[in-house]
Order: C-alpha cells, then structure tokens, then sequence
C-alpha cells in the first residue's frame, strides 16, 4: 500500500513545517514588539 506510506510521509512533512512555521511567526511577533516598545 504506497499510497498510505506516502500520505504518513507527506502528513509528517506539513506537520513539521507547521511547528516550524508557527515557532517563526512567535519569534517575528516578539521581535515586531520589541520594536513598537522601544
């Protein structure tokens, strides 16, 4: 069944770019903070 190995695989890739993308947005809204607070 390769279609399912492919569908874990490409799952798994969207979720690590997920976490990826959402620790980038965290780091962007801290940095756009310190820059309205100084």
């Amino acid at each position: 069944i390769p279609a399912v190995v492919a569908y874990n695989r490409y799952t798994h890739d969207i979720d690590r770019l997920a976490i990826r993308f959402e620790s980038f947005m965290e780091e962007f809204s801290n940095i756009l903070q310190r820059q309205a607070h100084s």
